[in-house]
């Protein structure tokens, strides 16, 4: 796992300036911490930082052939590296590394960017080929591995976190008051456009083609939507689909155990991570497992974890997420290059910080969720189907009536959920969905925005709607499925992966994510993946197989931290000196008596806005943390 990062002038005699790279590689010395290198010539720089961790001497970076036609800079791992190697070999390629970025730079010599076809990993990808001046950018099918672009005047940008391509000289716009806009919505910046203006976000399955004097292109080289729509339903009778599952499932993982510094897991001891915990083991026979909990008891669930890594035997280590001093959000915000406030960012950074004391690569259970509709999102689609013949009025007045139910500061709880449900009740399939997960909808966004910083653009269902959109043949469980692979899993859940594990040296990987596995189970019945309001229904037949049937039963709770406790208890002064009315009107972004009628409720204990506060305080440190 590395950083990379480039310039490329449309003036083939403009050199680039060797401080200007230097600048930029420094921002990602935290994605790779064992090394970098540069390439410098007239009208391109690039430069790569290292996370050594497959052929740690020959495997350096950037690579170029034989010939010096071509120059490759990559973040990543190619799963199927050796596979490829092989083939190469016999169609006479000729290799002077055992590293998966050779088998990278060989495939495209042979192949031209329709390479992309045959290789299986997580990646984001910059290739040079000076025979024609052009420049491909590209990135994984499912967005695991992030890079940002910037077209100017004279050429082109690019790296691996906008902090870095900020220091290019070439990312100078203003904040994306739209992005903004759908940030204080949801927590995290969906789609294409990054929070600066003028600054893009390579999308998932998509390469860029640039050609020196020529133009920009975009591609999607592989088409969820088309393969989702394609797909035929699999009729096989359940013993078959469940072999199969399995062995893809397993094929996955086994594909992820390769390494040459040591490898572990995480384990959260919910079903995704144990499922991939076993499965490991079964192949390594030795395995170091890792935990994260809290010491208020309904978020806590260390001792699920510890259970499971006792029945599998694993070398098993914990941590308690300590949040006494403000010290460690204000570090984390330093490390999210854009604005994020997904909560559970918090205890996947110390998770990955105790992993990486012992580890360099870790598994986890990433992918699940979306792979098998595992979420109550999707519970909550299969109940807003239900009630679609009762008139809209009494679903207004219900809707109403929910939010006089009184809250609750203990994790995520049937009254929280109930009310989230009914803010969205009474909106269509799309809409409904996406609101799940929202924190404001349109109508409470445009009070919490300040009227002079508000974009008339912001709809933050816009990149929902229009996923949802792009299959409108499918079912309404496999639509709402393709629209969270569109945004919530690339947009939310990766980005909080990527940035809490890099900012540690630490590579994750995920087997639900293997590409081929997320088609096979596009062509599944919906009833191989929801039964009734229980999701994952195919991985838990497959999970009996492998874990305690009491961690297969057990209901979902996922990663959130205590953030309702914390503002009102060790953040306090924190929270009041950064939303405090004077600085909230002083960044200009948010409208201060919304933020402070929203604080003084939930500090006086009469609402729980812990999630849109904890959102508020992570945009004004990210912006503090970024000069911005």
């Amino acid at each position: 796992m590395c950083g990379i990062c480039g310039i490329v002038y449309t003036d083939r005699e403009r050199v680039p300036d060797r401080n200007c790279l230097d600048a930029m590689t420094a921002t990602l010395r935290h994605r790779g911490p064992d090394g970098e290198d540069f390439v410098i010539e007239p009208g391109v720089g690039l430069a790569h930082t290292r996370l050594s961790v497959i052929d740690i001497e020959g495997g350096g970076q950037p690579m170029s052939d034989e010939t010096g036609a071509v120059t490759i800079v990559y973040n990543g791992e190619i799963y199927n590296y050796r596979e490829l190697r092989g083939e190469l070999e016999n169609l006479g390629r000729r290799f002077h590394t055992q590293s998966d970025t050779e088998s990278l730079l060989q495939a495209y010599l042979e192949w031209g960017i329709e390479f992309l076809d045959r290789v299986n990993g997580m990646f984001a990808v910059a290739i040079w080929d000076r025979r024609t001046e052009e420049l491909f950018l590209v990135r994984d099918r499912l967005g695991v591995k992030p890079l940002y672009w910037s077209e100017f005047g004279d050429g082109i940008a690019f790296s691996s976190e906008l902090t870095a391509l900020r220091k290019s000289g070439h990312a100078a716009g203003g904040l994306n008051r739209t992005a903004i806009g759908d940030y204080v919505a949801l927590s995290y910046i969906p789609g294409e456009d990054s929070v600066i203006e003028g600054v893009r976000r390579l999308q998932p399955a998509t390469y860029l083609h640039w050609r020196r004097g020529g133009t920009l292109s975009l591609h999607r080289y592989w088409n969820l939507a088309e393969i989702w729509s394609g797909a035929s339903r699999n009729e096989q009778p359940d013993a078959a689909i469940e072999a199969e599952f399995l062995a893809l499932l397993e094929q996955a993982t086994s594909r992820r155990l390769v390494s040459d510094v040591p490898l572990g897991a995480l384990l959260s001891g919910g079903i995704d991570s144990s499922a991939i915990c076993a499965l490991a083991m079964k192949s390594v026979g030795e395995l170091a497992t890792f935990s994260a909990g809290f010491k208020e008891a309904t978020f806590d669930e260390l001792p699920y974890a510890r259970e499971m890594a006792q029945f599998l035997g694993t070398q098993h280590h914990d941590d308690i997420v300590e949040c006494e001093s403000p010290d460690m959000l204000i570090e984390i915000a330093g490390h999210l290059d854009e604005p994020f406030a997904d909560t559970s960012v918090l205890p996947t950074y110390v998770l990955c910080r105790s992993a990486r004391q012992r580890l360099t690569v870790a598994l986890s259970g990433d992918g699940g969720d979306e792979l098998l509709a595992g979420y109550t999102t999707h519970s909550a689609d299969a109940l807003h189907r239900t009630i679609r013949h009762v008139p809209s009025p009494f679903l207004r007045v219900a809707s109403r009536l929910a939010t006089l139910l009184p809250d609750s500061r203990s994790k995520v709880g049937t009254l929280f959920k109930l009310k989230q449900f009914m803010r969205g009740a009474t909106l269509d399939s799309a809409g409904a969905h996406a609101s799940w997960r929202m924190l404001a909808l349109s109508d409470g966004l445009r009070d919490l925005i300040d009227p002079d910083f508000w974009s008339d653009d912001t709809d933050p269902f816009r990149t929902s709607t229009a996923a949802y959109n792009e299959v409108p043949d499918l079912n309404p469980l496999d639509r709402a499925l393709y629209v969270d692979y569109r945004t919530w899993l690339p947009d939310d859940i990766l980005v909080k992966a990527d940035r809490a594990s890099m900012a540690h040296g630490l590579e994750i990987r995920s087997p639900f994510l293997d590409h081929k596995l997320v088609e096979y189970c596009a062509g599944l019945p919906p009833r191989f993946k929801i039964r009734g309001l229980r999701g994952k229904y195919l991985l838990k037949r497959v999970a009996e197989q492998l874990v305690p049937k009491r961690i297969v039963q057990r209901p979902k709770r996922g990663f959130n931290a205590p953030v309702s406790h914390w503002i009102a208890g060790p953040w306090r002064e924190l929270v009041n000196d950064v939303l405090s009315e004077s600085a909230i009107r002083a960044d200009g972004i948010l409208n201060p008596s919304a933020v402070q009628q929203r604080l003084d409720a939930h500090l006086t204990g009469k609402r729980d806005h812990g999630f849109l506060l904890f959102n508020i305080l992570m945009l004004c440190l990210w912006k503090k943390q970024h000069q911005l």
